[in-house]
């Protein structure tokens, strides 16, 4: 997913290992089991959390079969989330806003969501996501900051 300006991705500030690690860490904690997703790294720059297969709990969108708006809230809380997270190093962070277009109803047995840091400061990292249905069509957008606890992003190990 290209950033607005078409700029080249903002890299985490992991190295491979790390970041398998921290995918692997991730997948196998139970809230991620619960919600049903499941988080790949594997694309510099962006996280890909995918939904798979989409459960009758996360149905009911307006009474519809169509997801529910709260889990995709949860998932763009994640991504957003974990976006900014990557590039603070290992320092404690968390989001602070989001901010979500709902564009069509999700439907299908699958989604995705790819995020990315559009924007680093010293405490705030500026990030966008997108959820993708089954086919590939865009059905939500969001964009969100997270906030970083004791300043510069750079500073301090990375676990």
């Amino acid at each position: 997913m290209p950033t607005p300006d078409q700029s080249p991705p903002i890299l985490p500030k992991l190295d491979p290992d790390q970041l398998a690690a921290f995918e692997s860490q991730w997948n196998d904690h139970p809230g991620m089991r619960h919600m049903g997703a499941r988080l790949d790294l594997s694309d510099p720059g962006t996280v890909r959390a995918v939904v798979d297969p989409i459960k009758p709990e996360h149905r009911g969108g307006l009474g519809t079969e169509a997801v529910n708006g709260a889990v995709i809230s949860g998932v763009f809380d994640l991504v957003i989330g974990l976006a900014g997270y990557l590039q603070t190093a290992g320092r404690r962070a968390g989001v602070a806003q989001l901010g979500i277009q709902f564009l069509r109803p999700v439907l299908g047995d699958r989604f995705e969501v790819l995020g990315q840091p559009i924007r680093v400061g010293k405490t705030l990292v500026f990030c966008t996501a997108e959820l993708r249905d089954q086919d590939g069509k865009p059905c939500a957008r969001c964009d969100g900051i997270v906030a970083v606890a004791g300043g510069d992003v750079g500073a301090g190990p990375a676990f």
